[in-house]
């Protein structure tokens, strides 16, 4: 008789864990030293199928126009839960930032649908003020990472305009070395114009800055990672001027990896065009000697794997495959794809 999935499941998890182990210790900068994957994906509307009456989420139900159902809810849980086992070769990613997630239930029935819950995963959430009910969240391992803080940190533009997603913070020790300090962002979309709605996004990348120099004037070489959706392009004003980052040359504190990566390649694509709207970006104490937490180099790989792709019959190439196309239910994985760091850490 063969096996069921539901059987080999924990066989599977274990091999996939010791694997993990293994190789965790194989790419290392040293004899003793470890890798840990950071990785941010915009899922594309992790919805659960139930209607909340306080969230425009009508559409993500069984009887909505997306037809969102349990099957479908659990192919998106399958499908998330192989970018996470794949993106990272079997070195798993030990922070996980994601966006465009409704609540902690859908993360949690996530969790133990795909076994990553036995792989040490936590959820981090709060439930935000958007009208759709998406939110940022922190995907965790707690088997490496201890958290010692937590917080949504309100994203505000008074009480006549619409709404945004909190900024996630995250505080906890990586592999009992030293403190990680996280955001977790969404900011404001582009619909009804890029032009119209880009102060919104202004007002985020300030806020954002006003918490990175916060967190910098309490101690000036904190560890500190800022990943997230930001429905900006990676080199627009917003990142160079109003949050300013920049390469490791230029006299700033957070770097951006993105900006040494080539041109024709992004995380999403409008039309022809592929864009770089989700990075992760890292102080410049990840770069200075002062922590046992550390780059080598700022990288950022964009996670590009075949199945997360599609031929794109009309502008040519391909193109990330979408959970829906319109209304239509396409079965993909998100209209995102993930990036991904690797920092080094030194145990002391």
């Amino acid at each position: 008789m063969r096996p069921s999935p539901k059987t080999l499941l924990p066989f599977l998890i274990l091999l996939l864990f010791w694997f993990n182990q293994s190789v965790c210790c194989q790419f290392r900068a040293s004899d003793t030293d470890t890798i840990a994957g950071i990785m941010f994906y915009n899922v594309e509307n992790l919805f659960d199928t139930r209607n909340d009456p306080d969230k425009r989420d009508d559409d993500f139900t069984p009887d909505g126009v997306r037809r969102w159902t349990y099957s479908r809810m659990r192919e998106k849980f399958n499908n998330i839960g192989r970018v996470i086992l794949n993106a990272g070769g079997w070195n798993l990613p030990v922070l996980i930032g994601l966006c465009e997630v409704e609540n902690s239930w859908v993360l949690n029935a996530m969790l133990r649908e795909t076994g990553l819950d036995n792989l040490h995963y936590r959820v981090i959430h709060y439930e935000s003020p958007d009208l759709r009910g998406i939110d940022v969240a922190l995907l965790y391992r707690r088997d490496r990472f201890k958290v010692y803080e937590s917080r949504p940190i309100p994203v505000d533009f008074g009480p006549n305009e619409r709404p945004s997603r909190d900024i996630l913070y995250v505080k906890g020790v990586l592999d009992q070395s030293d403190t990680l300090h996280v955001l977790v962002n969404h900011w404001p979309s582009r619909f009804g114009g890029a032009a119209v709605t880009q102060w919104k996004r202004q007002y985020a990348a300030r806020l954002t800055r006003q918490i990175s120099d916060s967190i910098r004037m309490v101690n000036p070489q904190a560890l500190l990672i800022v990943m997230g959706d930001f429905n900006e392009p990676h080199k627009s004003d917003l990142f160079l001027k109003d949050l300013e980052v920049g390469l490791l040359e230029d006299d700033v504190w957070l770097i951006s990896p993105a900006l040494k990566i080539p041109p024709d390649v992004g995380t999403l694509k409008h039309q022809h065009a592929w864009e770089i709207f989700d990075q992760i970006i890292i102080s410049r104490s990840f770069f200075d000697g002062s922590s046992p937490i550390y780059m080598s180099e700022p990288e950022m790989r964009i996670i590009s794997l075949p199945f997360l792709l599609e031929r794109d019959e009309q502008m040519g190439g391909v193109k990330p495959f979408r959970t829906y196309v319109g209304f239509r239910y396409a079965g993909g994985y998100s209209d995102h794809l993930p990036v991904w760091i690797d920092l080094v850490v030194t145990p002391r």
